[in-house]
């Protein structure tokens, strides 16, 4: 029931965000916080694992962008491999600069 219950509320913040224009984690987590507190559906999960739940609807949000984007074949992969060699530098330069 509780899993259901996640679930739906999980679909419709992504669909209201969506027409709306906002993440959908700006109205997934009041909503998880607002009904674990006052109905006491999941009273076990605590806010960080609810910001945590929209953490992860992120990843699959990105991959599914990345994945449509790329079979309409609009991904610049020559731009990619330059962002990734710089991005490699940086870290490998903030390691050892600590």
């Amino acid at each position: 029931m509780v899993f259901l219950l996640i679930a739906l509320v999980g679909l419709l913040s992504g669909i209201v965000g969506a027409l709306i224009g906002l993440g959908g984690g700006v109205i997934l987590v009041p909503a998880m916080l607002f009904l674990g507190t006052s109905f006491v559906f999941f009273p076990e999960l605590p806010p960080q694992q609810i910001v945590g739940l929209s953490v992860v609807m992120m990843i699959f949000t990105g991959l599914s962008s990345t994945l449509s984007y790329m079979k309409v074949k609009t991904v610049d992969y020559r731009r990619r491999a330059d962002f990734l060699r710089w991005q490699r530098t940086g870290n490998h330069h903030w390691c050892f600069c600590q």
